[in-house]
């Protein structure tokens, strides 16, 4: 299956059922986490997909305008973080209309640490796993 066009989206995990979500407008370098919704989908759960050259996207909070991103040197558990720096990432088929999402020029996935204490998980980097914890859902605002 094709990558997503650019648009925005809500960006749901598969194996957790949680969602990414944005905090505050100036949370730049604080982690990005998912969050299970309570209610209706809201504005702090849409994020844009932008094309860059190529195949890669850049992702951002519709909310903050923040950018996902990673720390300069990632490592395996490594946090993904806010920033203001375009990050490049691949949006890769993982079948059935998920996807997985590749840190372009690293062998790492943005994954959900179904770990993390309650309501927030926090979205990691894996070094190569495309298990179900890395496989996320666009779902069109």
């Amino acid at each position: 299956m094709a990558p997503p066009s650019a648009g925005d989206y809500y960006i749901k995990n598969i194996a957790s059922g949680y969602f990414m979500t944005a905090d505050d407008k100036d949370s730049f370098l604080t982690p990005v986490s998912t969050i299970k919704p309570t209610g209706d989908l809201n504005n702090k759960m849409s994020f844009t997909l932008r094309k860059g050259d190529g195949e890669w996207y850049c992702i951002s909070a519709t909310y903050s305008k923040a950018n996902v991103g990673a720390p300069a040197n990632p490592q395996q558990g490594s946090t993904a973080i806010w920033t203001r720096s375009e990050v490049a990432f691949r949006i890769l088929d993982a079948g059935e209309a998920l996807y997985n999402i590749h840190l372009v020029g690293e062998n790492f996935f943005l994954y959900d640490d179904l770990l993390s204490t309650q309501p927030f998980h926090t979205v990691l980097f894996n070094k190569g796993s495309t298990a179900d914890s890395a496989k996320w859902m666009f779902l069109d605002v």
